[in-house]
């Protein structure tokens, strides 16, 4: 799939002889090019695909996303080459070094998301939306067994997809409807200090609960942080700073719905 080689002539024609790196950062099955100016995703014709390149040209003006330059689709291949936004992503050791602003620029970055008008807004992503797409990965073996939280399954927690998949549907919560991310994970967020300079990532954006940005915030802030060595005291207290600024009472279980219902993608 990664192929400089065989890119689409229009694309070609922009990007030729320039110098470029792979970006390896994050989970994505995507081939992400970085250029000086500009940044190359490709992937497989998807929903997701489809719903990124929807949502960057909606949001063009409302929110700082790449702008896309040249889309188009290729034998089943999405390439999509775009602006490259400016400032570090909030994973960045010297955003968890300093955790205090990333985390305000976090905050920022849902108000920022939710304060965008829904009207005309071309993706739907809320629960009943989730639960069908992950039917669909259960059905046709999309779900990534190696990637669970430990104590998904087993001893305390469900005995198997099917399990999660019907406790999820028989526990909607009752959503607020905004405009969602999706994937609020610290990669798809870009910061510099405790201002936010941009989003990434949108094949899961549009209308949807906002807990489900505040669930896979808290869950990547969490992680990003235990893995910089930070310790539980520590963690503890960028989380509470982060509903600190939120102005949101912690809702334990709607987060851990959300976490729950992301295992299935």
């Amino acid at each position: 799939m990664f192929d400089l080689a065989n890119l689409p002539e229009r694309i070609a024609n922009i990007v030729e002889g320039l110098p470029w790196s792979r970006d390896d950062v994050g989970e994505s099955s995507a081939a992400v090019v970085l250029f000086d100016n500009m940044v190359l995703k490709i992937e497989p014709v998807s929903r997701s695909s489809e719903n990124e390149i929807k949502l960057l040209q909606w949001l063009d003006g409302k929110l700082p996303v790449p702008k896309v330059i040249v889309a188009e689709v290729i034998n089943g291949y999405s390439f999509l080459l775009m602006s490259r936004l400016v400032g570090e992503m909030a994973c960045s050791d010297d955003n968890k070094r300093g955790a205090n602003g990333m985390v305000k620029a976090l905050a920022k970055g849902l108000k920022m998301l939710w304060a965008v008008d829904i009207t005309g807004c071309p993706c739907v992503n809320n629960v009943s939306e989730k639960l069908v797409q992950a039917r669909f990965n259960i059905d046709n073996g999309l779900v990534d067994y190696d990637d669970f939280d430990d104590d998904t399954f087993g001893e305390g927690g469900f005995a198997d997809v099917h399990d999660l998949y019907r406790f999820l549907d028989g526990n909607r919560p009752k959503e607020e409807l905004v405009f969602s991310h999706g994937d609020f994970c610290l990669p798809n967020v870009f910061v510099d200090g405790a201002s936010v300079t941009g989003f990434i990532d949108w094949g899961n954006g549009g209308v949807a609960d906002k807990w489900q940005d505040v669930a896979l915030c808290v869950r990547s802030l969490k992680y990003n942080l235990e893995n910089f060595g930070h310790g539980e005291k520590e963690i503890a207290k960028y989380e509470s700073l982060l509903f600190q600024e939120l102005g949101l009472e912690p809702n334990e279980e709607k987060i851990r719905y959300y976490i729950l219902l992301d295992e299935l993608f």
